[in-house]
């Protein structure tokens, strides 16, 4: 990728000029990518990781969201050892105005992973987290198996999460729009099964993440039943 640049950390202040957006359907997604790959680590920065393979066309939507929220552009690097692909975005301004709406520093698990209260109480922008969520930390897949010879292909969805606090939040809006979610017994992931069933997710919820939705596209093409 030719905007993919060297990370490099600048010695002075990042009080830069920078919009803090108003609470909107577009800043409810990027809290659900922050809660799902982000992190805050530092006073100044905020960091997406993602895979530099399956998800290159997908950070190049994140930087536009970047841009479109904020009015400054992040810096993409590939690790130099496996498919990892970081956006950092430097701005004290920027993290702060993140923390004081809900997103939290350092360990996310320790602090407490949770969906903040101004999403969960409008359905546009529990709708638009579920996908920045789902975009980054779930998949939609196929399954094979097979049955007195023969074999059958199944379509999936799954979100996993450590945090049972966000597992239940999750839960509870899909719910809210009349899924019945699955609730491994570990606690750890959410399952949606049938054709049906992930059509009306991709309906309710949308994607912007072009490995999610292409893993379905390929299941219907190849007429899989």
């Amino acid at each position: 990728m030719s905007n993919i640049l060297s990370l490099k950390y600048p010695k002075k202040s990042h009080r830069k000029d920078v919009t803090l957006p108003k609470h909107s359907v577009l800043l409810a997604e990027f809290f659900g990518i922050m809660i799902g790959d982000g992190g805050i680590n530092n006073p100044w920065q905020i960091t997406i990781t993602l895979n530099s393979i399956k998800d290159a066309k997908y950070a190049l939507y994140i930087s536009s969201l970047c841009k479109q929220l904020f009015g400054i552009e992040p810096v993409m690097r590939k690790r130099k050892t496996g498919n990892t692909l970081v956006i950092s975005l430097a701005s004290m301004s920027v993290v702060d105005f993140l923390v004081a709406n809900g997103l939290v520093r350092g360990n996310k698990l320790k602090a407490g992973l949770r969906i903040p209260k101004w999403i969960l109480a409008k359905p546009s922008y529990c709708k638009a987290c579920v996908r920045g969520l789902v975009d980054t930390d779930g998949c939609i897949f196929i399954h094979v198996h097979k049955v007195i010879g023969r074999i059958y292909k199944n379509i999936g969805f799954s979100f996993t999460s450590y945090s049972p606090e966000l597992i239940f939040q999750m839960a509870d809006i899909f719910a809210k729009f009349n899924f019945i979610p699955h609730i491994s017994k570990r606690g750890q992931d959410i399952s949606l099964y049938q054709e049906n069933i992930i059509i009306k997710y991709l309906t309710v919820f949308g994607t912007s993440n072009e490995r999610i939705g292409s893993v379905y596209k390929k299941w219907r093409d190849a007429r899989v039943v």
